[in-house]
């Protein structure tokens, strides 16, 4: 097998989590040890937790002492990336009290989306995440920007020019990577065609951009196979398939980790992912927490 040919994303613990119910009881001891036990499958990126408002999404209310809880294990595994959304520069300055390496900001191309999810139209929300991103990686934070409803929503059809305009704004402005959102599910290998030449036409290099697709229709792997012959080699994925999106008109888990690691290993490819054991205990221990079955 090709070693850690694609690169893996976990959302599993920030947007897997917060969009679960019952998540906001889970304690800091349930958040450690399921971020453990991902590590321990060998993921080395791993988004986990956010500096919102706690009343906003009270599933991330304890970040912070998370993010204490895990520095541990920061120090005895350097190779691992713990990433946390922060929303503005308050977010980022909590983000940095805890001496986060990578911060992560979250955007939209949908109008529609973008005010029921951040209270901003798209412009707006561009403009006002861009002193975000440069305070951050004046600070030596590395910054990875989330644009959803790629492939569309409620109130506009597909756009991939527009797409890979936004893509190209958040490089320009110092995200080192852009990671795509399926937010609904609705995209299909053709739609993963033109988005991949439309950022290629303005220029991106695609070892700046991820994927992050949902499996609403199930259609999520078909995309990943597409995505991966294009030259998409970044791909989010939750363990147990957790998540989804509260805001979005038709929310699903994530994409289930478990899912693309046996794609790859179908074909022969390698993620990083070194215990797959490992990988099972992490989500039937998280999904035991919330009372799902595994």
């Amino acid at each position: 097998m090709i070693a850690s040919d694609i690169r893996l994303f976990d959302v599993s613990a920030r947007d897997g989590l917060q969009n679960e119910p019952g998540a906001a009881a889970l304690s800091v001891a349930d958040k450690v040890e399921f971020i453990t036990r991902l590590v321990a499958a060998g993921l080395t990126r791993i988004e986990a937790g956010s500096f919102v408002k706690p009343s906003a999404v009270p599933a991330m209310a304890n970040s912070a002492e998370v993010a204490a809880a895990l520095a541990p294990m920061q120090a005895a595994h350097p190779e691992v990336i713990f990433s946390y959304l922060v929303p503005n520069l308050k977010g980022l300055e909590r983000a940095r009290a805890i001496g986060a390496k990578e911060v992560a900001v979250f955007l939209a191309v949908s109008e529609e989306f973008s005010r029921a999810n951040i209270n901003q139209g798209v412009e707006d929300a561009f403009t006002a995440i861009a002193p975000v991103i440069a305070q951050a990686v004046a600070g030596g934070v590395r910054v990875r920007g989330y644009i959803s409803t790629v492939f569309g929503y409620d109130d506009m059809a597909f756009s991939p020019d527009a797409v890979a305009t936004r893509a190209k704004q958040l490089l320009g402005m110092g995200c080192y990577e852009v990671s795509l959102g399926d937010t609904t599910g609705i995209g299909s290998p053709g739609m993963v065609g033109e988005l991949v030449r439309a950022l290629q036409d303005v220029g991106i290099a695609l070892e700046h951009v991820a994927m992050h697709f949902h499996d609403t229709f199930g259609k999520a792997i078909g995309n990943v196979a597409a995505s991966y012959a294009l030259g998409i080699r970044s791909f989010d994925a939750a363990a147990g398939g957790l998540g989804g999106c509260p805001y979005a008109n038709s929310p699903k888990g994530n994409l289930r980790l478990e899912d693309l690691l046996a794609w790859c290993s179908a074909q022969g490819i390698g993620c990083g992912v070194t215990d797959a054991a490992a990988l099972a205990k992490a989500s039937g221990f998280m999904l035991g927490r919330l009372g799902k079955a595994a």
